[in-house]
């Protein structure tokens, strides 16, 4: 019996599918906000938004269940679910301490390749940080959101190459699930801080100039020192949305 059971050939199994896809599409749509908090949504219209039959969304939508990305009020009623300020506070403090933890890590485990790909986001950024000079020196307006999405994608993927680099799968799980509810509370903080005239351009210098310090470590293989800068940022990163 257990010779037949092994003869079996398995299934193939193939790296994507329609559900995972639109689980993807769906989370990424929370994070930025196209998907707002409370906004009632339904399997049949985000179906026809992406083009796909209902069954992928419905599995992607349980999926965003069991993140608690979205939540259910009734057998046909769903909607992007909403954090209060404690619960996103709580979620920061821990994104913080496992950031911290993948720098650590990094430190000892990053490839060469993502290593480079890393500092290849860090010279983007600088680049970046050049153009807001620019902006602020010609007409002297204060940044808006739109200044500023580049940066924050920039260094939105710099937190995520630096997790990769860690290469602890268990860690990167923990970490994709606090990464979309930080991201649509960091945004909200964002519009809010833009509406009082800040951050100013030296604020922006200090947040970002914190990254190449926990780069630096990580690429000298030093833990210790890259988990004490990352604790460090993201401690900073609680009072201010640019991350």
């Amino acid at each position: 019996m257990v010779r037949r059971m092994a003869d079996r050939n398995l299934r193939s199994l193939t790296s994507t599918t329609l559900a995972d896809q639109a689980y993807e599409a769906l989370r990424e749509a929370i994070i930025s906000g196209e998907l707002a908090p409370r906004e009632k949504i339904t399997e049949r219209g985000l179906a026809e938004r992406l083009s796909v039959s209902p069954t992928p969304v419905r599995e992607a939508l349980r999926r965003l269940e069991q993140d608690q990305l979205v939540e259910r009020r009734g057998p046909r009623s769903v909607r992007v679910a909403e954090l209060d300020d404690a619960t996103a506070l709580e979620i920061r403090q821990v994104e913080g301490t496992l950031r911290a933890l993948a720098a650590r890590l990094a430190a000892a485990n990053a490839t060469p390749s993502q290593l480079a790909r890393i500092e290849g986001l860090l010279e983007q950024g600088d680049d970046e940080m050049e153009r807001l000079a620019e902006i602020l020196a010609r007409g002297g307006t204060p940044l808006a959101l739109t200044d500023l999405a580049p940066l924050l994608q920039i260094t939105r993927d710099f937190h995520l190459q630096l997790n990769d680099a860690s290469n602890n799968l268990v860690l990167l799980r923990l970490l994709s699930l606090v990464d979309a509810f930080s991201m649509t509370q960091r945004l909200r903080r964002l519009q809010g801080e833009l509406r009082q005239g800040e951050p100013t351009y030296f604020e922006l210098v200090q947040r970002y100039s914190e990254h190449r310090a926990v780069f630096n470590a990580v690429r000298a293989g030093d833990g210790e020192e890259a988990e004490r800068q990352m604790l460090a940022h993201a401690a900073a990163d609680a009072l201010g949305a640019v991350h």
